[in-house]
């Protein structure tokens, strides 16, 4: 049975607040915008932001038909997709899509184009230099891009989004202490390796993954959309993205999931039901595995601001 709120969660991880402030470009519309100065502001529409030290934090929405073409800036980016879909392009021909609940880092001055066909919504977080310079006394992997997928970076998302909303006396130091522990966590995480040139038939089978998770999906149906054989589709996908169609599907599964457990007040056997698991022991064991808690403490820990992200990757490997 399906749950009144879970139609619109779907549709939008993250409620839009209005915006507050003006769009960054003419009033009729940004369709394509101008490459920004050296150390030009982030493009868009500005919702909402924030600054506390060695960070900021925007909200931003790119509207459909959104362009920028290619550009770096002179500072690092984590960005965060609370809903819809964009996309970077690289000198070397690669284009990558992000879609919704995506951690994306960008070192500085790293050339790229972004577009957003049918608009996104944006959490960006500015990177101090000094700050970079901090992790650099202990790591160089914040010299590549790399898309984050851990248990703790989507725990960590989640509590920094909630904090970012808040204005009262104590969110600014936690607001501070999560962008902290999340740049932690991507330099944990980031540096793997060059961005590689995805072939066209396999960015449309891992696109066809992510906007059809929760409907029942078969190798052979994936295969069939990128016109390749499933063989063929289970080789390149795992040496290309580092992970089976499989895989991806669960974790795509899990993360809607978690979104469920923690924003509404759906009973675990409907959220299980809901993100296309067979039955609620299935997914509390999916779940578990992959987020190192079950469905039911994920929710407790949600409503507890304090706890820290620790615990959850702590369990992931135990």
């Amino acid at each position: 049975m399906s749950h009144p709120n879970t139609a619109s969660a779907i549709l939008s991880p993250y409620p839009a607040p209005r915006p507050r402030t003006i769009p960054a470009g003419p009033a009729r519309g940004i369709t394509a915008l101008p490459e920004p100065r050296p150390g030009a502001d982030i493009s868009g529409i500005r919702i909402a932001d924030r600054e506390v030290p060695g960070f900021r934090v925007a909200e931003i929405q790119y509207p459909a038909g959104f362009e920028l073409s290619r550009h770096s800036l002179d500072h690092a980016n984590l960005t965060y997709v609370l809903d819809g879909e964009y996309a970077e392009s690289y000198g070397n021909g690669s284009r990558i899509s992000y879609p919704a609940r995506t951690l994306r880092y960008l070192p500085l001055r790293h050339p790229h184009s972004t577009a957003s066909q049918s608009g996104a919504r944006l959490l960006i977080v500015s990177i101090a230099p000094e700050i970079l310079a901090r992790v650099s006394n202990h790591t160089h992997s914040l010299e590549r891009p790399a898309t984050i997928q851990t248990p703790a970076s989507l725990w960590l998302t989640h509590k920094l989004y909630r904090e970012f909303q808040e204005r009262d006396a104590t969110s600014a130091i936690s607001l501070e202490g999560i962008l902290l522990e999340l740049l932690a966590e991507t330099a944990r995480y980031a540096g793997s390796g060059p961005v590689r040139i995805v072939p066209e038939w396999l960015r449309v089978a891992r696109a066809y993954v992510e906007t059809n998770y929760l409907r029942p999906l078969s190798l052979a149906d994936i295969a069939r959309v990128a016109h390749v054989h499933r063989v063929h589709l289970a080789r390149q996908f795992r040496s290309y993205f580092s992970t089976s169609v499989g895989e991806l599907l669960r974790r795509k599964r899990v993360e809607h999931a978690c979104h469920l457990v923690s924003t509404t007040n759906c009973s675990l056997a409907e959220v299980a039901i809901d993100c296309g698991f067979s039955d609620q022991s299935h997914f509390s064991a999916t779940f578990r595995k992959l987020m190192g808690s079950t469905p039911a403490r994920f929710r407790e820990m949600a409503q507890t601001p304090d706890r820290p992200a620790s615990q959850f990757a702590h369990a992931a490997k135990s």
